[in-house]
């Protein structure tokens, strides 16, 4: 079993949920993981398109490392447990099918775990690797579908792109993460007219009045 301090399960869940891919995804982007490593509990969601990873250090605990699955069917249980316990310390216990969490107040949720049929992601390659590389002098092309996938994260929040036709990575603190890029082909020429019809707008300011003489 592990601990965690108040208010930072929510916060987990908030920053990641967006993320979760959807029905007609494959199942085993549909789902938030739970990882804990021995220091920190992460959790890490993706839709092929963003990836977030949100983490807490833990308070306590003596746990191996442990992954969890909660499918975006059960998302809606974790949340009600939240609500009910995270108002103090949580303890998070992996059994072999639940996640079992746990109050002060002794109140007790078991939430069953998806077993998928293969490994989730291992997000740290990805992340890891972009965060290595240094900010590229290009422009980031992205779909603001995607913009309010970061609502909850805390300012500030700081934004690079790390080359043309790669990810978009995006910090803040105590999370991670990642935006890939819209497809460009054949855009160039659009993006310099529209910049340059920006530009003409500043050309064609009125002159300031001079000032009349004394």
């Amino acid at each position: 079993m592990i601990t965690i301090a108040d208010h930072t399960l929510s916060r987990l869940v908030a920053q990641t949920k967006p993320h979760i891919a959807g029905k007609y995804d494959p199942e085993t982007l549909q789902s938030i993981c739970f990882d804990h490593d021995g220091r920190y509990l992460y959790a890490m969601a993706t839709n092929r398109y963003t990836l977030a990873v949100s983490r807490t250090q833990i308070m306590g605990g003596t746990d191996e490392r442990w992954t969890a699955i909660i499918h975006r069917t059960q998302v809606a249980e974790l949340g009600a447990a939240i609500r009910l316990l995270d108002t103090a310390k949580v303890n998070l216990e992996r059994t072999d099918t639940q996640l079992v969490l746990s109050g002060e107040r002794g109140s007790r949720i078991a939430i069953d775990l998806t077993q998928p049929d293969k490994d989730p992601l291992d997000w740290r390659k990805p992340l890891l690797d972009a965060l290595e590389k240094p900010a590229a002098e290009s422009d980031m092309a992205m779909t603001p579908k995607y913009f309010g996938a970061w609502k909850d994260l805390p300012g500030p929040v700081r934004m690079w792109s790390t080359g043309e036709g790669r990810p978009t990575v995006i910090v803040a603190a105590d999370f991670v993460g990642m935006q890939m890029p819209v497809r460009r082909d054949g855009d160039d020429l659009t993006l310099r007219r529209e910049m340059d019809a920006w530009l003409a707008a500043k050309r064609e300011e009125p002159e300031a009045a001079t000032p009349a003489a004394a």
